[in-house]
């Protein structure tokens, strides 16, 4: 019902991993193999300047991640000259060449970090410097666990829609190639020519390479004991079969080439029915194929899984993972059972809140979450689940789009040049899809960002909720946040392939806040208590996620609760905590990122009294990009005294 979603790495996802990446055999042609690029002359000229220096440095990293990732070049749509020529037809590698290659990549762009003096570093460069350092030691952290692949140099690169975030499991039903290498070609991948539709169907033939390497990767997890809850691995069987269950000419990859031909100038009939013949037979011949060989290596994994959703079931490692993933996504070092005190006492104070709305709008009557129930149930409430609704409640979401930009100049100096489209999840991704999610506009701006909304049941989605999930999702929250990172001249291309979450998610959820001070709710005290429920919903994340990886509940136990504290259906529930249960300590960012915005604004109001710009203070969290907390925190401190002296 209402935010629940991810975002597409470059958005979010706290530091947001790629659970694939370097060159595999099937990747990258020997010239732009991470060796090769290590040993490529570099420019004749080194900068004099410190800041310069160490800013090029930064180029040639995110550079080299492109180039042994051409997906994630795809997905920011980067310069032949960056990524290699024709990348758009290759991929990446996903087995254990792959993973020991990205080892070593992280630790040789650590160690040269290292060799820069931070003292001698000023603007963009001291705070890269410090974003970078966070980035390879989180990296590197995480590739001492040796499971679910490794975290790319950096910590992450582009995502290409669902293989995103820290996940001790290589696939599930949220992340892996199997959902992200479609989102790629469907909403990633340049479509403008018939160059452009070879390469796609080049990497449409790629599909089977690809995933034999990962299937080998979930072997070898398998080999020592790793694998997924149950109900995960069965969600994965699931889209699997949904993604072949088209026949060829209707599936998602045949129709999306069909209507960007149809839309192409200058290319011929007979061309347009040729290209088409040959994406069909990509599809019978490999892509078919290899999600029936990836289905067929993630059955026998069924008998080795059981019920138990929390990442502790693997062991030490499973306990000490989970310390990691909660550090990686903003807990700052906060024990699990800090962070589930703190979930249990944001519920009680906003359930306290959205009583007394209830009370005042005439339900007194059972407990908060059951009133809800009671609203969400009204007709007047719910669009109706058929194609006339759904096409409402698409409209519905434009217009609230439209008139938080008509106040949006009253509240940020800077305001995004890129628009943002509302679009729907496609089916075949919709039975394991999060509520909702946005995926950002590529660097070049060719194409506006996108927020995608699941519409399988539309009574998931009540009238009253929806203002919220627009403006976590697509403004003030992820779209402003990710295209106003992307405005910023002098952001090294790398800081535009890191994510974190507590700032990116945090700063969503901060943005549903901002939008009830700037009376967007001021007439809709339904749409007031639809935030509420956004807000308690990520206040109860805190309480589940630890529940299951660190109290170690059951799956019925995390639904239950959430049931009886949000309001929410028991189907979107348990979406939810089979979502947290495959990406463990995810979903805390969110609160915890918001609580710090907050804490952060509260100082500089405080300090600067009359003299606090609202305008300004956002301008100062936005136009340097996603940073992890502590960059932040010394970053706004700098900005508090920097006005206090002018």
């Amino acid at each position: 019902m209402k935010s629940r979603g991810k975002i597409e790495l470059l958005a979010g996802g706290a530091l947001a991993f790629l659970l694939l990446t370097a060159c595999g055999e099937n990747a990258a042609p020997p010239e732009t193999s991470p060796q090769a690029i290590e040993a490529a002359p570099q420019a004749a000229e080194t900068p004099a300047d410190p800041s310069e220096t160490f800013l090029a440095m930064a180029d040639r990293h995110g550079a080299r991640l492109l180039q042994a990732y051409p997906e994630g070049a795809s997905a920011l749509g980067v310069s032949e000259e960056i990524a290699g020529e024709g990348y758009n037809a290759r991929l990446g590698g996903y087995g254990f060449h792959a993973h020991q290659q990205m080892r070593a990549l992280n630790e040789s762009f650590l160690q040269e970090l290292r060799s820069h003096d931070r003292a001698k570093l000023s603007g963009t460069a001291a705070i890269t410097y410090d974003v970078l350092r966070n980035a390879y030691e989180t990296a590197a952290r995480r590739n001492q666990f040796d499971f679910g692949g490794a975290a790319p140099a950096g910590g992450s690169v582009p995502s290409v829609g669902s293989s995103w975030a820290v996940t001790p499991y290589y696939i599930t039903q949220l992340t892996g190639l199997h959902l992200a290498l479609p989102q790629l070609l469907t909403t990633g991948q340049p479509l403008r020519t018939s160059a452009d539709a070879e390469a796609y169907i080049a990497r449409m033939n790629a599909f089977g390479p690809a995933f034999d390497e990962a299937i080998e990767t979930v072997g070898a997890d398998a080999a020592i004991g790793i694998a997924p809850p149950r109900f995960v691995i069965e969600g994965v069987i699931a889209s699997l079969d949904g993604f072949t269950a088209p026949v060829p000419g209707e599936n998602v990859l045949i129709t999306t080439l069909s209507e960007k031909l149809n839309a192409m100038e200058g290319v011929s009939e007979e061309a347009r029915a040729d290209l088409l013949e040959k994406a069909g037979e990509a599809l019978t011949a490999n892509v078919y194929p290899a999600y029936q060989r990836l289905k067929a290596a993630m059955e026998p994994l069924l008998a080795q899984a059981d019920e138990t959703p929390g990442v502790w079931r693997l062991g030490e490692e499973g306990e000490a993972y989970y310390q990691f993933a909660l550090n990686a996504y903003g807990a700052g070092g906060m024990s699990g059972e800090d962070v589930h005190q703190l979930g249990l006492a944001e519920v009680a104070r906003i359930t306290a809140e959205m009583d007394a709305i209830l009370r005042r709008e005439g339900l007194a009557e059972g407990s908060v979450s059951e009133r809800i129930e009671v609203l969400a149930a009204r007709p007047e409430n719910v669009f109706a689940n058929n194609d006339e609704g759904r096409a409402a409640l698409l409209q519905l979401l434009r217009e609230q789009i439209d008139a938080v930009m008509a106040l949006a100049p009253q509240w940020f100096q800077t305001l995004p040049a890129q628009s943002v489209e509302v679009r729907r999840v496609p089916v075949y991704e919709q039975d394991s899809a999060p509520g909702a999610y946005y995926s950002a506009a590529p660097l070049d701006g060719s194409r506006p960002g996108n927020y995608w909304i699941n519409l399988k049941n539309t009574a998931d989605n009540p009238k009253f909720g929806l203002r919220t999930l627009t403006h976590h999702e697509a403004v003030p929250g992820h779209h402003f946040q990710i295209s106003l990172q992307r405005s910023v001249a002098d952001m090294p291309l790398i800081r535009n392939m890191l994510s974190y979450s507590e700032f990116s998610e945090g700063w969503a959820l901060y943005g549903e806040q901002l939008a009830k001070e700037m009376g967007l709710y001021d007439d809709d005290p339904l749409g007031d208590l639809g935030r509420l429920q956004a807000e308690i919903f990520r206040a109860a994340r805190l309480v589940v996620d630890t529940g299951l990886h660190y109290k170690r509940w059951s799956r019925e136990q995390a639904i239950d609760y959430m049931v009886a504290v949000t309001g929410e259906t028991r189907a979107s529930v348990t979406r939810e905590v089979e979502r947290y249960a495959a990406i463990p300590g995810q979903a805390c960012s969110y609160k915890l990122g918001m609580i710090r915005i907050g804490e952060f604004r509260a100082k500089a109001e405080a300090e600067l009294g009359d003299a606090f710009d609202i305008r300004a203070f956002h301008d100062e969290v936005l136009l340097t990009g996603a940073v992890p907390m502590p960059v932040l925190e010394r970053k706004i401190n700098a900005w508090i005294e920097a006005q206090k002296q002018s």
